[in-house]
């Protein structure tokens, strides 16, 4: 089996990721040296390391060669050193499912105000002001999702992505549906709720539109998705476009449109910060709670490519 470099903080923050996730509760023993050093693909010594490391910040007690176990205030010791090892820089697009999983993973993961949208996170990551951008592109010759996108702002480099998930997007329109909106031929002369310029749906939205020849009445502009949603269930747009998240959300009414593939671009350089998130992400908690929030397709989850 081949080793992969890590270093012992970044194997010590996979676990407390596990400890903040749930999927490691008080009590619970914890992965011996030589099984975590397996699981994780580096060395026994680093391994060993990290156990210590947990140790010394209150996460895991046992004494060395003997089967530790996690403490009972692991939780709170757990968030406190992941915030002490370095948070992940995340730029880029809007989505509840983020939102949950940043929310999750704890101070680890820093949120940029600078980069809101798809192409302005792809931005900031070219800048080498973030680490991570949230994309969810579409390149409408080839119909390729992402990889494009990620290759051309990055100046053709290589580029890490990871996929979070594939969530449906569709048009949320106020519950029972009383303008009988049925698809976008239906938003011709419709007051909507938009998102802005740069930000994927709005990019999105503006394709579906033009192929079908539809032009609307205009509206005003949200930052996020569940922003559109509430405003087209108060009455301040007929209609929007968003992800089914948000409209389950407020119990507004969801027409289905089109899945996407939402995913991270990541700076080779940073993909090691990331593991952390990937182990929460890959808990059966987050997972069950993502399902819960309705239009999300976790298959793919956590899978890691170089982009084409």
């Amino acid at each position: 089996m081949t080793q992969i470099t890590q270093l012992p903080h970044a194997v010590a923050a996979k676990l407390a990721a596990r400890v903040v996730a749930g999927s490691l509760a008080p009590g619970d023993p914890v992965p011996s040296v030589r099984a975590l050093a397996e699981e994780l693909r580096c060395s026994p010594g680093t391994a060993a390391r990290a156990h210590a490391l947990l140790r010394e910040a209150g996460v895991i007690e046992g004494r060395p060669r003997s089967t530790a176990v996690v403490t009972e205030d692991a939780l709170a010791r757990a968030l406190a050193f992941r915030s002490a090892t370095g948070a992940v820089r995340l730029a880029g697009s809007d989505d509840p499912g983020l939102d949950y999983l940043v929310s999750a993973v704890g101070p680890t993961i820093q949120r940029s105000t600078q980069g809101a949208g798809s192409v302005a996170g792809l931005a900031q990551l070219a800048r080498g002001s973030v680490d991570a951008a949230a994309v969810h592109l579409r390149d409408g010759r080839t119909g390729a999702a992402n990889d494009p996108f990620v290759r051309r702002v990055l100046g053709g480099e290589p580029a890490t992505v990871v996929h979070l998930w594939r969530r449906q997007q569709g048009i949320v329109v106020s519950g029972g549906n009383p303008l009988d909106i049925a698809g976008v031929e239906d938003l011709a002369g419709r007051t909507l709720a938009w998102r802005p310029p740069g930000t994927g749906s709005r990019l999105l939205l503006d394709r579906l539109l033009r192929t079908a020849g539809v032009l609307p009445a205009g509206g005003a502009e949200f930052g996020s998705h569940l922003g559109v949603a509430v405003a087209v269930s108060t009455g301040a747009a007929d209609a929007g476009l968003a992800v089914q998240a948000s409209a389950e959300a407020i119990g507004a009414d969801f027409i289905p449109v089109e899945w996407e593939d939402f995913e991270l671009a990541v700076a080779p350089e940073s993909l090691e910060l990331l593991l952390p998130v990937l182990d929460v992400l890959a808990s059966s908690v987050v997972q069950d709670r993502l399902t819960r929030l309705g239009g999300y397709d976790l298959d793919r989850s956590g899978e890691v490519r170089v982009a084409a």
